[in-house]
């Protein structure tokens, strides 16, 4: 378990290192939306988004919070490849292979806390995936669902099913 809290520690290192818009935007055309937990949850305050590609490394990454508010909820969603993001569907799988897969994380209240929030599991026992349906240099859409586990080792765990994005990218 190690392991995963530093991999996904280290992944969102890198995410944040990535951030090309740190002031958060209302924006009524991108948006984030799930079920969690049998409850519906809408995150349009866009935090953050972008793309990173190199030529050895792509990234796509978009970051929406419930709110404006200090203790709004917040999704983060994450692909990182060895190959320029695509139209497709990027799986978690057990034989994950660092730094590249995906990265979703859902922050309850504000937390600035890792140890609060919910990761995939990079053990692989519990799916996850991220699926991109439209990419352009200005906007990426998508769905993505799984089930998270709490940080902190509790076995706490979130089910998100619907999720669906839509995000201008800049």
């Amino acid at each position: 378990m190690k392991k995963l809290f530093l991999f996904a520690v280290c992944l969102a290192f890198i995410w944040q290192s990535c951030n090309k818009n740190t002031a958060p935007v209302v924006a009524a055309s991108s948006a984030i939306s799930a079920t969690i937990d049998g409850a519906n949850e809408s995150f349009n305050t866009i935090d953050s988004s972008g793309y990173r590609n190199t030529a050895t490394y792509y990234s796509a990454f978009i970051s929406a919070k419930t709110s404006t508010s200090a203790t709004a909820d917040k999704m983060e969603l994450d692909i990182y490849s060895p190959n320029a993001i695509a139209v497709g569907t990027y799986s978690l799988t057990k034989n994950y292979n660092p730094p590249f897969g995906i990265l979703i994380i859902y922050k309850i209240n504000g937390s600035s806390n890792f140890a609060n929030d919910y990761v995939i599991d990079y053990t692989g026992n519990h799916p996850a995936s991220i699926t991109v349906s439209s990419i352009s240099s200005t906007n990426i859409e998508g769905a993505f669902n799984g089930t998270l586990i709490a940080a902190d080792n509790s076995g706490a765990t979130k089910t998100i099913t619907n999720g669906k994005f839509n995000v201008d990218v800049k």
